[in-house]
């Protein structure tokens, strides 16, 4: 079975919990950003995140299980990673994101328009209390709660397809 992670990361939690959930698919993990980018960046970065988005809209068209991750901020998913849930042509899809107080309606949102789009939403997964690039700083037995939360959504998104 092919799986594709894609995920946009503003402080590396986002990615942490994708890299995860990746290796237990033996899957890519494929940002759809510049980590390191601040503002706009310049028009060549610019250029390279279009052509990342571009690779990841390819990569999950021939995937059975493409697993999404957003950061939340103001409640809601990245804008870049609602963008991509309105092109992405795949079956069977599992979102997840990252947050520090609420995941507001992100998901459900992100839920509505796949479902809208006739593609199967296989498991949602929200990971809270995290503040900007704080997973780094956790210790190992706080990062394996994450880590063991991660692995059972994957699980759960590959019982339903």
């Amino acid at each position: 079975m092919k799986s594709i992670v894609v995920y946009r990361s503003k402080s590396g939690n986002t990615k942490a919990i994708a890299e995860v959930i990746a290796k237990k698919l033996k899957a890519k993990a494929l940002p759809v950003n510049l980590l390191e980018k601040k503002g706009r960046g310049t028009k060549e970065e610019q250029q390279k995140e279009k052509e990342m988005f571009a690779a990841a809209l390819e990569a999950c068209k021939d995937a059975d299980l493409v697993v999404i991750g957003t950061p939340v901020s103001f409640q809601q998913a990245h804008s870049q990673i609602t963008r991509f849930c309105k092109q992405v042509e795949t079956k069977n899809i599992g979102l997840f994101c990252t947050y520090i107080n609420k995941p507001g309606a992100s998901l459900d949102d992100l839920q509505t328009i796949l479902r809208e789009r006739g593609i199967k939403v296989t498991g949602t997964a929200d990971f809270g209390g995290l503040n900007s690039g704080q997973f780094e700083k956790f210790d190992k037995a706080a990062r394996d709660e994450y880590f063991n939360k991660a692995e059972e959504f994957v699980e759960g998104c590959l019982k339903r397809i």
